[in-house]
């Protein structure tokens, strides 16, 4: 049915498409008058139209199927986004819902790929038999190990001096966005454990440098040496059970 095109480079077309669509073609007036007035709104309808149109182009332009053909596909395929979008609109707008929303709509493009081309199957099958599970485990185990796991032991490590520092520290020195610290120590472990499995070890400093001066402000006002040493053990304890992390894993994965 298609032959122009190889499979896994049709459904890189198609998930290019998807993103194309979804965020660079997409205003931010489309999203707010999607989310106000739901699918009383017009830019909801266009939006879906768009994808199906994205759709069609690929199909029409990589592929042997006809105009006729791609344009049904196209439109039965803005069917299927519209829907997937309004349920989004009536779960909410939050983090879960919109990563729940982005699967859906990754899954139907491969679900729809998987239709048009008979091939497909064994060609997944030969493209995941070359990846190496067991160090994609290891590695998956890594990466999940600097989240959560991480910030409950750097919360027992410093547990002995968290109640004198907010004892204390003013309100005002306290106050901070609700859980910004948590996932600024999540994206600071997730980096630092990329660069070291890399063997970038110079922008390890580099994240270690600017968040020193980043943070250098806060210790100035604070007028604490409790404080800076809390702040600075707690960095230190975060970026060595990255880097620690990091080089145990660059070892059993790579070594």
């Amino acid at each position: 049915m298609l032959a122009t095109l190889d499979g896994i480079s049709l459904l890189w077309l198609l998930l290019l498409g998807h993103l194309i669509g979804d965020f660079f073609l997409q205003p931010d007036h489309w999203a707010q008058s999607k989310q106000q007035h739901k699918i009383r709104s017009s830019y909801f309808y266009l939006h879906a139209l768009l994808h199906g149109g994205i759709v069609a182009l690929i199909l029409a332009t990589t592929a042997t199927l006809n105009l006729s053909l791609a344009l049904v596909t196209g439109l039965l395929f803005s069917l299927i986004h519209g829907a997937i979008d309004y349920l989004k609109l009536l779960l909410g707008k939050t983090l879960i819902w919109f990563l729940l929303d982005q699967a859906l709509h990754l899954l139907s493009l491969v679900v729809l790929w998987l239709f048009l081309l008979p091939g497909a199957g064994p060609q997944i099958q030969i493209l995941l038999s070359t990846l190496n599970w067991s160090n994609g485990w290891a590695l998956c185990l890594g990466y999940l190990l600097m989240l959560k796991p991480s910030a409950v032991v750097v919360s027992q490590l410093l547990s002995q001096w968290t109640l004198a520092i907010e004892q204390q520290t003013s309100k005002e020195n306290r106050d901070s966005l609700p859980q910004a610290g948590q996932y600024i120590g999540y994206l600071e472990r997730l980096l630092v454990l990329t660069f070291v499995l890399n063997d970038e070890f110079k922008a390890v400093g580099f994240i270690l440098a600017a968040k020193s001066i980043f943070r250098m402000g806060d210790l100035r006002e604070a007028h604490d040496r409790k404080f800076t040493e809390y702040v600075i053990l707690g960095s230190l304890f975060s970026m060595s059970l990255a880097l620690f992390t990091g080089l145990l894993l660059q070892a059993l994965v790579y070594g």
